[in-house]
């Protein structure tokens, strides 16, 4: 009934035309106009559509143009033979728009079935990738629970928390014009975090999160949550002897790069008063891979840790 509409619609609006301006051009190119309603009709309407408009043009055509005007008799051979090339050329234009939407409707078919199928291929791989990290975070806190030395232990459960670092990008993949290669840098850190939360935060130290949606490319993520990690792991650690107070995650975009703060109320540090650890280490190697630059500020009413890392335009 859409198609009927659209044709009959559209061939009304061409047979008006045609009327005002019979007048000024007689009996000249009847099917001048008859050939646009078609074409319109059947790229709108589809092809059932211009199928509608092409007979009832020509319908119109005959029995409101040509001779006998009125009347659908055919006394001269010309206007016959007239309307026989019109109708065959709106016949071959309409057959042709037909044919090409099918293509198109195919194509469109294949494509959406090639989508949906490599989104559940990207979902299937996405799942293992998971299962594949918590497989070897888990042999890590089985291999830390089962060690004698609390050195080991503590070893091994810093490498896993630093493996759920790295595994949360997988949870933050931004599916977006951009690109799978974008991650979103808030969904992460805030599994992250969660992840701290829920592991090896004592239960007097608070966690605050505060995060701007933005997007990172996948290897900044990456050294991203890791650098987030080691300072809020080693804020828990080190910064409160008395077992209380609370730490602070932000994340905000602004001049073409992204902010990460974290910050914490303990007792502070002299920068440099003691050998770096493996964690700070790990701080400063990310740091350089991702070009970033680091501002700390420590004192006895607490340390705030500011890195800005340059994002592309």
């Amino acid at each position: 009934m859409t198609e009927l509409a659209v044709g009959i619609g559209i061939t009304a609006i061409f047979v008006g035309l045609r009327i005002a301006i019979s007048p000024f051009v007689g009996e000249v190119a009847p099917f001048a106009l008859s050939i646009i309603a078609v074409v319109l009709a059947a790229l709108v309407g589809g092809w059932r559509a211009g199928l509608v408009s092409m007979v009832l043009g020509t319908a119109l055509i005959w029995y409101l143009i040509l001779p006998v005007r009125g009347s659908f008799a055919l006394e001269d051979p010309r206007a016959a033979l007239t309307l026989c090339a019109g109708l065959l050329t709106e016949g071959v234009i309409v057959l042709a728009l037909g044919l090409y939407q099918r293509e198109v409707r195919a194509g469109q078919l294949e494509r959406t079935r090639r989508i949906n199928f490599l989104g559940h291929a990207l979902r299937e791989m996405d799942h293992r990738t998971k299962n594949n990290f918590q497989i070897v975070t888990s042999l890590l806190t089985l291999q830390a629970s089962r060690s004698s030395s609390d050195e080991v232990k503590a070893a091994l459960g810093e490498a896993a928390e630093r493996l759920k670092a790295v595994a949360a990008v997988y949870d933050a993949l931004a599916p977006s014009s951009q690109g799978l290669a974008m991650v979103r840098l808030q969904d992460q850190l805030q599994e992250i975090c969660d992840q701290i939360r829920r592991g090896i935060m004592p239960d007097g130290i608070g966690l605050s999160i505060e995060l701007e949606p933005i997007l990172v490319p996948h290897e900044s993520a990456v050294a991203i949550g890791i650098i987030v990690n080691e300072l809020v792991t080693n804020a828990c650690k080190h910064a409160f002897p008395d077992g209380d107070g609370s730490i602070r995650v932000k994340a905000w975009r602004d001049d073409g790069a992204a902010f990460i703060e974290v910050a914490d109320d303990g007792k502070g540090f002299v920068p440099g008063s003691a050998k770096p650890g493996l964690g700070s280490r790990l701080v400063t190697v990310f740091l350089q891979r991702l070009k970033a630059r680091s501002d700390v500020q420590s004192s006895p009413e607490g340390t705030i840790h500011r890195v800005r890392v340059p994002l592309a335009s």
